[in-house]
């Protein structure tokens, strides 16, 4: 059996390292030019369903390397007024609606950088992984699946797993019916240094998972810490050293966000660059006491980008031949529950079990696909809601038609 991944993101990656120790061929592919094209944000937060999933799909050096890489903070989400005096500490499973969890033995939580656990899903990989390739679509026939590329060349394999992203290409062709809304609501993300967010923040907002600031707009400045236990780059060094981590210094993620119309025109935002987001962010935190508009003041200069929050709007799945989909190709999510990542993980894992069926000859490849879909899209779309309920309370979001 050969797969096809198109998107080398988290979860692309973390398909091809559990396809790769299945003994399963494995073609991969991605628009961008190389892993540091393009700003993806910094902190995750992985959940039991992220963990687990990577814990199964990576070899067991490469989970070790993530562990000492990764942050355990206090396991709650937390929500403040505007002068930073706590409102509501949330247990993380309750606040995430993954209250089962606890029973199935697997609360655990940790927050890690973006840019190390993307580091750590590559290694291994580099023979395999083809940059600035964009898949533009595909053609399925009895014996496989041809995937074309916008250069004009193609491939061929058994199996095409879109995991490209929201406005997927794979998406558009296998399911066309499949549509993404604007939820109205925009950020500006940025990070702060660890020794200035110190001066800036209080306690509880370097030690728990997420801590949120709200006002009667429904604007929120939101905050989480990445500490590593062991820096990568000398974690690395000491337990996987080809893997070649690079260097990284504590910090604490921010975000400012709220309804579009608190931000003004997209196209101005869009224009702008780090600077100009990095003003603006404090500027519309002005009216706050002086502690919270301090934050983004305090941020890394080049750090702050803006952000169009976006959703699925969840639908019926059609069978499936020989092309699937993973995250955010098809049920993209807004961070209200910091789960997008965890469930395009958990995706991954699902899926790597099913074609290892097929592959083993337990199953065939039309009923492995089938059974990962009725069961991703079932859950996948689950969470869909459950964060666009949590988007309308917390951001005013525009609900789910």
């Amino acid at each position: 059996m050969k797969v096809i991944i198109a998107g080398a993101g988290i979860g692309g990656l973390c398909l091809a390292q559990g396809l790769k120790r299945a003994g399963i061929e494995i073609a991969l592919y991605e628009r961008d030019a190389g892993p540091q094209q393009r700003k993806q944000g910094y902190r995750l937060h992985l959940d039991g369903d992220g963990i687990t999933a990577l814990r199964a799909c990576l070899d067991a050096a490469s989970f070790t390397l993530l562990e000492a890489t990764s942050m355990a903070p206090l396991p709650y989400t937390t929500i403040l007024d505007t002068g930073f005096a706590i409102q509501r500490r949330f247990k993380a499973d309750d606040y995430g609606k993954t209250e089962h969890h606890r029973t199935a033995g697997i609360a655990t939580h940790w927050n890690v950088n973006r840019a190390t656990l993307r580091e750590i899903l590559l290694h291994g990989l580099a023979e395999c992984c083809n940059w600035g390739r964009r898949v533009t679509g595909y053609a399925e026939d009895g014996h496989g699946v041809t995937v074309t590329f916008a250069d004009g060349s193609s491939d061929r394999g058994d199996v095409l797993v879109g995991a490209d992203g929201a406005g997927s290409a794979i998406a558009r062709q296998r399911a066309p019916q499949a549509a993404i809304m604007d939820t109205g609501v925009r950020a500006i993300y940025g990070r702060v240094p660890w020794r200035a967010a110190q001066t800036v923040l209080p306690e509880h907002c370097l030690a728990d998972i997420f801590t949120a600031c709200a006002d009667d707009r429904k604007f929120i400045l939101g905050v989480g810490p990445v500490r590593y236990p062991m820096r990568p780059d000398r974690a690395a060094r000491q337990l996987l050293p080809d893997a070649g981590l690079a260097a990284q210094d504590d910090y604490v993620g921010c975000i400012v966000s709220g309804r579009q119309t608190l931000f003004g025109e997209d196209d101005a935002l869009r224009a702008m660059d780090s600077d100009g987001l990095q003003a603006l962010a404090g500027q519309m935190l002005a009216e706050w006491p002086a502690m919270a508009s301090a934050v983004p003041a305090a941020g890394e200069p080049g750090s702050f980008f803006f952000v169009e929050m976006t959703s699925s709007v969840p639908f019926a799945l059609n069978c499936a031949g020989r092309t699937t989909l993973l995250g955010d190709a098809i049920h993209v999510m807004t961070p209200s529950l910091g789960r997008g990542a965890n469930i395009a993980l958990h995706d991954a894992a699902l899926l790597v079990r099913h074609l290892a069926s097929a592959s083993k000859g337990q199953a065939t490849l039309q009923m492995a696909l089938a059974d990962y879909e009725t069961t991703m899209a079932r859950y996948g779309f689950d969470v869909v809601r459950e964060s666009a309920a949590m988007g309308t309370r917390l951001l005013g979001q525009a609900p789910l038609p």
